[in-house]
């Protein structure tokens, strides 16, 4: 259902009229057959939000550690020991600030079931899976795991460059007519492509209360065309619940950085068996849509925008962000200057502020920019800056707007309204590459709400509260702040619900 439409229904019904947030159709009662109890799961009552199983709200903050480099020149990954002490640092600074969310992948050599013989596993590495789930439940992160990333199904003999090497499956290559059209028509493909799924479930991985989601393709519009990879997306998803019940199942697409995105996240948008919509974008240069070369918060906030559009009745997460070159060549620049986290800042930021389910989740985690200038301490400033939120009892629905200084993305609840502000002129390009540093604090700037007691501004680059008294006419008031801020008030209903 597209936004317009559920507010079209919402408003039909007396729901907006009456002052209440609006809230999907399906959380009227619709539902009435529930499946498993899981660890985390698509809040019944409201559905743009998680929560755990006893019913409290869960809100992702979330990092891509999907696997370990010896450094970022190489497509291979590092030795087996070096990638588990790796990825368990990084759990460890990740958890230490907050962080509760990470993504895997299962196809790279340390954590890669599949050998080279049909039916046959690496036991191996499927006890490192089992070791990393363990971290994880010993450290209450949960985990999405995404089982490929393969671009082409060529004998090995014709594939000898690194890249190629590691996006080429040549496992499915006989049976697969040495294209994705046949890998995604290949009966034998499909089993397979479940016989790694049913292994992996045969490792306990299903009833892990470290594990809640599962996505069978890393950017599967990459793959080829989407008459080939759709169909076989959703038999594939349907398959995926059925042998993990307990844990969401999900798919993903590429960044959403061209006209041609609208297309095929219109497709994931009707896509049922998808548990949540979930979009990736870049910053880049390169990118046909004028706002991905922009300011990160912008483009960040209008990537859940434009997953809302497409389902408000679902939770949306920006599952991977960061900069890159032209056309994704490489890492950005951003990240040789970026030794505040600036640029992080907004990532994890706007996407919760645009209405989005969590934090926006990086994808350059390691040698590139979060581990290489130990910028996890940002996970723990929005984890402080939404702590006692409840989303759900909130029903938030997302607003936003702009005043001479700042750029306000804002969540307005049944009972609270909490506010982020994030001042226009400090940009990436503007600090990071002009080298102008955020600006001198100025005096206050009013803001077109009522407020009856003082409020307290977190501010999260600071780690300090401010306080702020009503202005004399009861307008809440922007404090002299650098670069962001939180706030939150009680929630003004107006006559009439307006």
């Amino acid at each position: 259902m597209k936004r317009w439409e559920f507010v079209v229904f919402c408003s039909a019904l007396g729901l907006v009229a009456a002052g209440h947030s609006a809230e999907s159709p399906s959380n009227q009662g619709v539902q009435t057959k529930p499946g498993p109890t899981r660890v985390v799961d698509v809040s019944r009552r409201c559905q743009r939000y998680f929560e755990t199983s006893d019913g409290r709200p869960w809100i992702p903050i979330g990092i891509n550690l999907c696997y370990a480099h010896p450094d970022e020149s190489t497509a291979y990954d590092c030795p087996e020991p070096e990638t588990m002490a790796k990825m368990e640092r990084w759990m460890r600074s990740f958890a230490k600030y907050g962080g509760n969310y990470i993504r895997i992948f299962l196809c790279r050599p340390t954590f890669e079931v599949l050998t080279d013989q049909v039916g046959v596993y690496n036991a191996h590495n499927g006890q490192n899976i089992v070791k990393l789930v363990k971290i994880a439940e010993e450290l209450g992160i949960k985990i999405k795991f995404t089982l490929e990333v393969f671009r082409s199904v060529r004998p090995a003999s014709e594939v000898t460059d690194e890249w190629g090497v590691k996006c080429n499956k040549p496992l499915y290559a006989p049976y697969a007519g040495g294209t994705m059209h046949g890998f995604y028509t290949s009966e034998e493909c499909h089993d397979i492509f479940m016989g790694k799924v049913r292994y992996l479930a045969s490792l306990g991985l299903g009833d892990s209360p470290a594990v809640i989601d599962w996505e069978p393709f890393n950017e599967i519009d990459s793959t080829g065309a989407v008459e080939d990879w759709s169909p076989w997306s959703a038999r594939v998803l349907r398959e995926f619940q059925e042998i993990f019940p307990k844990q969401m199942i999900t798919q993903n697409l590429g960044s959403f950085g061209s006209p041609r995105a609208h297309i095929v996240y219109d497709v994931m948008g009707r896509s049922e068996p998808n548990a949540f919509m979930q979009v990736h974008r870049y910053l880049d240069p390169g990118a046909h849509i004028r706002i991905c070369r922009g300011p990160m918060d912008i483009l960040c906030a209008d990537a859940i925008r434009e997953m809302l559009d497409r389902r408000f009745d679902k939770p949306a997460l920006l599952a991977e962000t960061g900069g890159v070159l032209a056309h994704h060549a490489g890492p950005s620049k951003v990240y040789d200057l970026d030794r505040n986290g600036m640029f992080l800042h907004d990532a994890i930021f706007a996407p919760f502020f645009a209405g989005g389910a969590g934090t926006g989740c990086m994808w350059h985690w390691g040698q590139q920019y979060v581990d290489r200038w130990n910028l996890w301490w940002h996970y723990g400033r929005f984890a402080k800056a939404v702590e006692g939120l409840d989303p759900i009892a909130e029903a938030f629905v997302p607003f936003h707007f702009e005043t001479t200084f700042w750029r306000i993305l804002g969540l307005r609840g049944r009972k609270t309204t909490v506010l982020w502000a994030r001042e226009i002129e400090n940009t990436w390009e503007n600090e990071l590459f002009k080298g102008i540093e955020p600006t001198e604090p100025r005096s206050s700037e009013l803001l077109p709400f009522k407020i009856e007691k003082p409020v307290e501004w977190y501010l999260p680059f600071e780690d300090r509260a401010v306080r702020v008294a009503p202005w004399t006419d009861g307008s809440l008031a922007i404090p002299r702040i650098k670069r962001s801020g939180v706030v939150r008030y009680p929630t003004v209903h107006l006559p009439g619900g307006l």
